[in-house]
């Protein structure tokens, strides 16, 4: 995989952008952390005005997915929810490079939020519900959809075909991960499927002074249950975060309804995380500084608590 990104050298990064913006650049490249795609910041000669290039990991999205995806962020912003869509050139925001598609987004940076008071949960609920309200009047969609039959059932087929997951625990961990399937699947039975974020955490948030909280990085939309958008922002379990609820629903119901009945899917969506982010894996192992970054990934404990977790979890 790392073989990929190989011909992304300053004069080609340079060269794509130029190529796609019109614009000259100056000297200016830095790049900035992505664990999956590869992003830059570079700088426009004449204005000095800072933008972000983001080059997809091939394979991971068609280009019919990252353009819904740049599609519903400009339909977003166009509604002034606070989001950051790319730059459109000619009216086109997706360019490629050889086989790696590409685009390009102002930089806007912004001071990350690891805590939030009762206003920041209202706010938060408030910029989700409306979201919420432009995307369930969606119909059709290149993104999978986030139910166990679907979306988990495909992370298992990537975990087979990478070679990741270690012999001895493969039949252990696919029997755990078949009875999670057969288990979860049927509870998303009854629950409304709309266009999400996502992979909504904290890291996802940024607070720009002026502007208040923006949304960012919608890389990884589905289609899904509103509750996935919500249940990774909790300081811990349903039980234990009835407070932090209580204002995100304050905001939320301002402009939507919510199911307080879904909460319980919260179980089910953890354990599609668990599995995700093990396919995650298997695909970033590739990558030389993997290692570094993850040292316990895929080790044998990794692979036993894994198993333990999926057995337990419903």
């Amino acid at each position: 995989m790392t073989t990929i990104w190989q011909g992304l050298t300053h004069d080609s990064i340079f060269n794509a952008v130029e190529a796609a913006s019109g614009t000259r650049l100056s000297n200016v490249l830095y790049q900035r952390n992505s664990y999956i795609n590869r992003v830059f910041e570079v700088e426009e000669h004449d204005s000095r005005q800072r933008l972000i290039v983001k080059f997809y990991r091939p394979g991971r999205w068609t280009e019919a997915m990252i353009q819904e995806e740049h599609d519903f962020l400009k339909e977003l912003a166009g509604r002034e929810i606070p989001v950051i869509p790319p730059i459109a050139f000619n009216g086109k925001t997706l360019f490629s490079f050889g086989p790696i598609p590409y685009a390009l987004f102002p930089k806007k940076g912004g001071r990350a939020l690891d805590e939030f008071d009762q206003t920041g949960w209202e706010t938060i609920g408030r910029l989700l519900a409306r979201i919420h309200q432009v995307s369930a009047i969606k119909t059709g969609t290149s993104r999978i959809t986030w139910r166990p039959s679907v979306a988990t059932r495909h992370h298992l087929e990537i975990l087979d075909q990478s070679g990741y997951l270690l012999p001895d625990f493969r039949p252990a961990f696919n029997r755990a991960a078949e009875s999670f399937i057969a288990q979860a699947d049927s509870l998303f039975n009854q629950e409304e499927f709309i266009l999400l974020h996502g992979d909504l955490h904290k890291g996802n948030l940024i607070h720009r002074p002026g502007e208040g909280i923006f949304i960012v990085d919608f890389d990884d939309l589905c289609f899904g249950p509103p509750v996935q958008d919500i249940w990774m922002l909790l300081p811990g379990g349903v039980e234990h975060s009835e407070q932090e609820l209580e204002w995100l629903f304050k905001g939320y119901e301002i402009f939507r309804p919510f199911d307080r009945k879904s909460l319980t899917l919260i179980p089910a969506l953890r354990g599609m995380r668990l599995i995700h982010f093990a396919a995650w894996q298997a695909i970033q192992s590739r990558e030389p500084d993997f290692e570094r970054h993850f040292p316990e990934a895929g080790n044998t404990r990794y692979w036993n608590e894994l198993v333990k977790e999926l057995d337990n979890l419903l």
